[in-house]
């Protein structure tokens, strides 16, 4: 459903959009995924869209960025503001069952001038700077959309490793292993080559912070949610920690 709706908010855009999150790794990872397992990777309950914001930009300028474009779109869409985010509830065909389908808005950092004139902030990620900024980091999605594009497998590995000691929700931090492992499981370069590529770009604190969080059982809980033999999740992540 959240895939669906997905592509429903990418028909509406007619400017620059980028998807990260869960879908990123699902449009980074699924035909590799299929071919090995004969079914599709995890897909995502909600929807993470991220933009680069300038440090001095004015409050003009801010509004005519395609962050507010997208805001725009998604309050006239009858999107409500949430948390980080924002969010809206779906019906499904039977009108029978509903959800709360959250769209989380990342941004790089914040103008001085955002505070005066919207109320809600959003998540920050200083990496998205990299990914707008430098092409490499770039995956274009010219199949999905013209207006599309997601982070690649490198940044969305460094994102993960960041993303990963800061959830709250258990199952939050099971989905971002899940997806670590799978994005690093699933490339044609070897795991320490990735790794050191993302080292020299985060640096070891990340690591280290990530090593706190993860453990038998949660790797455990991750090898059943990908079907995967006792010890395989163990034996990737081991190499990043």
């Amino acid at each position: 459903m959240s895939f669906q709706i997905l592509k429903e908010i990418i028909d509406l855009v007619d400017f620059e959009i980028c998807i990260c999150g869960g879908w990123a790794v699902y449009f980074i990872v699924n035909e590799y995924y299929q071919k090995q397992k004969d079914t599709n990777y995890i897909g995502s309950q909600d929807i993470d869209i991220c933009f680069s914001l300038k440090t001095m930009m004015g409050k003009t300028e801010l509004k005519e960025t395609n962050l507010f474009k997208m805001l725009d779109i998604l309050e006239k869409n009858d999107y409500k503001p949430s948390l980080l985010g924002y969010k809206k509830d779906i019906t499904f065909k039977n009108k029978e069952e509903k959800f709360t389908l959250y769209v989380d808005i990342l941004v790089n950092s914040y103008p001085q001038s955002y505070q005066d004139i919207h109320p809600n902030s959003f998540f920050e990620v200083p990496l998205i700077e990299n990914i707008y900024n430098d092409k490499k980091y770039q995956m274009k999605m010219s199949k999905f959309s013209k207006y599309l594009f997601i982070p690649n497998r490198e940044m969305m590995i460094a994102m993960k490793i960041i993303s990963l000691p800061s959830r709250k929700k258990h199952h939050k931090m099971v989905k971002d292993l899940c997806d670590l492992y799978t994005l690093i499981w699933s490339a044609d370069n070897s795991p320490d080559k990735i790794i050191n590529k993302i080292f020299e770009m985060l640096g070891p604190t990340p690591f280290e912070r990530l090593k706190e969080k993860i453990d038998k059982s949660l790797m455990k809980e991750c090898e059943y949610y990908l079907s995967e033999p006792e010890g395989s999740i163990n034996t990737v992540i081991s190499q990043i920690i």
